[in-house]
């Protein structure tokens, strides 16, 4: 594993007016410095940590879709996920924190790091739902946005339950609806000026395809820069490991048509 690195966010306002102080937050990066290269970040699944190497192994990498020689690669930790044990979060209030919570820490995060802007945001069911959810807090901050396997509503899209390393990142899960306390949820998604690149799972059971595939196909007629990739399956939805050749295949793809469409 790449070093771990820690700094603190002073303030951290919940999504239910809690606000909570000193909060520390740990992250990798990989890649490129901070400042010399276009910005990917990458969030972690229901089973996965900032550790990259290890979950986007055949994706990330030299000469990978996520290349370390074109790009500053930053993986976020959602706080308490088990990574370190040296960090204790017992102070933190774990039932109360939202998806849209963690999405509010990540911008936090990258602005201490001088990061303002991203090219690419990227993330498997529970950091695709993150991904979303930080589109819909700045959506001109970000140039591609990449949900795999995931959706912008949980609750009543879900059809079967996911597994995952703790109850507590389940729960931050089941909170994902970028249309909660706002307008409606396509009404929310037309605003987001990121292209969209919505990668789908063919055999994929998790969430009603009747549900996103009419979100999806309202959306596109509305915002032109939505498109749609489909994997035939994603067996180990932990690591994506059985199918990280096509994923590393779909991801170079969309990154490189908008890398060499941003460089030109």
């Amino acid at each position: 594993m790449q070093v771990l690195q820690q700094l603190t966010i002073p303030v951290w306002p919940l999504e239910d007016n809690t606000v909570l102080e000193n909060v520390s937050v740990t992250y990798q990066h990989f890649g490129l410095p901070i400042g010399t290269a276009p910005v990917v970040l990458i969030n972690h699944s229901l089973h996965g940590d900032s550790d990259c190497v290890y979950h986007w192994d055949g994706v990330m990498g030299e000469n990978k879709a996520i290349d370390l020689n074109e790009y500053t690669v930053i993986c976020i930790d959602v706080p308490g996920n088990g990574i370190s044990n040296e960090i204790k979060y017992t102070y933190l209030p774990f039932e109360q924190i939202s998806a849209r919570d963690i999405a509010v820490l990540f911008w936090l995060t990258l602005f201490e790091l001088e990061i303002n802007e991203l090219f690419a945001v990227i993330g498997v069911d529970l950091g695709g739902g993150i991904a979303w959810e930080m589109a819909c807090l700045f959506p001109k901050r970000i140039l591609n946005l990449i949900p795999i396997a995931s959706s912008p509503k949980t609750e009543g899209w879900l059809r079967k339950e996911p597994s995952a390393k703790s109850d507590y990142l389940k729960s931050i899960f089941y909170s994902v609806d970028i249309a909660r306390n706002r307008k409606s949820i396509l009404e929310v998604a037309q605003y987001i000026k990121s292209k969209i690149h919505v990668i789908y799972v063919k055999d994929e059971d998790y969430f009603s395809k009747t549900e996103l595939r009419r979100f999806y196909i309202q959306l596109q007629n509305l915002h032109k820069n939505v498109q749609f990739y489909e994997l035939q399956t994603v067996a180990d939805r932990q690591a994506l490991q059985e199918n990280i050749i096509e994923v590393e295949q779909v991801v170079d793809g969309i990154l490189e048509k908008e890398y060499v469409s941003k460089v030109a």
